[in-house]
């Protein structure tokens, strides 16, 4: 197996009987995610989980040997280990790891408490990347899309360059994940930048419109770019979340 980058580990923080599933982006890291997920538990005093998505935090070639189902099949092992004891499991999510949390919560409405897709897309892309999608003489590699980050101190740990075949693999499970967002009934928190410059905000929009669930809220967030939980939001992402699950799981 390729050796895992430092900060790039899964991590498991135990807790209270309240579990939350933390899943980061599409060549991202769990890096993006350990503040968030620590402060969920510090602050709260959940259990959090936060599993390193297949292919990624290694290297490129790694993950251009998976696809959607290896990523999806990351989160659902993570989401049943969760939901053993019977307790209430949320999702939260960024970037892709939100898309996913849609997708879980769409496909397991017994398990699925509340979900909260950060920055997420549903089907609204930047032309860029389906003008690649569609390339057939695409290169192998580009560069990558990660750390768009508006506090200048902050990087994020994510592949420098991106497989095409995983971007047109990504483009599949958002396209088939905005296809059943109907079918969540559970509460969702939707958070998305003003100013993203990788998934368009009016994705966010369409989240509210589309998920079949009667307590559906979108917060913008005024200070970050894409990668939000390691911006200027970090801490207002730590505090409605946690308020939004101690409200619909207590």
């Amino acid at each position: 197996m390729p050796h895992v980058m430092q900060e790039a580990e899964p991590f498991f923080f135990n807790g209270n009987d309240i579990a939350v599933l933390v899943l980061h982006g599409f060549t991202g890291t769990t890096q993006s995610m350990r503040y968030f997920g620590q402060e969920l538990h510090r602050r709260y005093g959940f259990t959090v989980r936060g599993p390193r998505l297949a292919g990624h935090g290694t290297t490129p070639d790694d993950m251009a040997t998976t696809g959607l189902h290896d990523w999806i099949s990351s989160c659902e092992e993570a989401l049943h280990g969760l939901a053993a004891g019977g307790r209430p499991v949320f999702v939260a999510g960024l970037s892709m790891g939100g898309t996913l949390a849609l997708n879980l919560a769409a496909r397991f409405s017994t398990i699925v408490r509340g979900i909260i897709p950060i920055n997420s897309p549903v089907g609204i892309f930047e032309p860029p990347l389906a003008e690649l999608v569609l390339n057939k003489s695409a290169p192998a590699r580009v560069p990558g899309i990660g750390s768009d980050i508006k506090d200048p101190g902050v990087s994020e740990l994510a592949y420098s360059e991106l497989p095409v075949s995983c971007a047109r693999e990504v483009f599949v499970l958002v396209a088939a994940t905005s296809a059943i967002l109907s079918k969540i009934t559970c509460p969702v928190l939707a958070m998305h930048s003003r100013e993203d410059h990788v998934v368009p905000p009016r994705n966010g929009q369409r989240i509210l419109e589309s998920v079949g669930s009667d307590d559906v809220r979108l917060l913008w967030l005024n200070d970050s770019y894409h990668v939000a939980t390691l911006d200027y939001d970090r801490d207002l992402i730590v505090q409605r979340a946690g308020r939004f699950i101690e409200e619909i799981g207590g």
